[in-house]
């Protein structure tokens, strides 16, 4: 006979367990959750497709760089440590590192704030135009309907403009906020999730690629 396995690909409970523990770590059915997985090499896309209080198992959007420790931030901004346990065939199973985990919870992901889109970290030197003249700028994370910059001097709220770089297609967008250096930009057209997650390894890879070419410059 099988043995029953939870979210992660492990052993459920015994089938000698009865009551809660049994009940908690036996597969809960998810309609697609967006997350995001933060490791020391990087975030990385992925959709949640079911979860028990044992692990998940998601769909991934990058290929996760080896074994080891994750976290997975959702979109209400909860974060759960995890322990990568496989990973095949553009799927992987996590195993949960802090318990007991609130199943029902993480499904439902309640909170207090408006949801925000995921948003990619980078920092990737990229040029935006303003009227016509060209300045260079910082990108300091991206979303599926924006991205935070770094330029100086300021731009004005409402100011329109359009970004490009290396591995990056010129996107026109309108500032949205200000603090300082730091600006919000919101895209006029955005992109689907997979897009984003196609966007953001080429970035990575023009990122590794420029910081070689200065290294073998030096």
């Amino acid at each position: 006979m099988n043995q029953e396995t939870d979210s992660a690909g492990l052993p459920a409970a015994p089938p000698g367990n009865q009551g809660l523990d049994q009940r908690s770590d036996r597969r809960v059915a998810l309609l697609l959750r967006a997350g995001k997985l933060v490791s020391p090499e990087g975030e990385f896309l992925c959709i949640v497709r079911d979860v028990s209080a044992g692990g998940i198992k998601a769909r991934l959007l990058h290929d996760l760089p080896g074994t080891g420790g994750f976290d997975l931030e959702l979109a209400n901004g909860e974060v759960c440590p995890l322990e990568l346990i496989w990973q095949k065939d553009g799927h992987a199973g996590f195993r949960f590192l802090e318990r007991p985990i609130d199943v029902h919870g993480l499904v439902d992901e309640p909170s207090s704030y408006p949801k925000r889109g995921l948003r990619l970290r980078l920092t990737l030197p990229v040029t935006l135009t303003e009227a016509g003249q060209e300045r260079p700028a910082l990108l300091r994370d991206i979303s599926q309907h924006g991205a935070q910059i770094e330029i100086e001097p300021g731009l004005a709220i409402g100011r329109r403009i359009a970004l490009h770089g290396s591995g990056l297609p010129e996107m026109q967008a309108t500032v949205r906020w200000r603090r300082r250096a730091a600006h919000g930009l919101v895209f006029q057209r955005g992109f689907r999730l997979d897009e984003l997650a196609e966007l953001v390894g080429r970035l990575r890879t023009a990122d590794i690629a420029g910081n070689a070419g200065k290294r073998a410059a030096c």
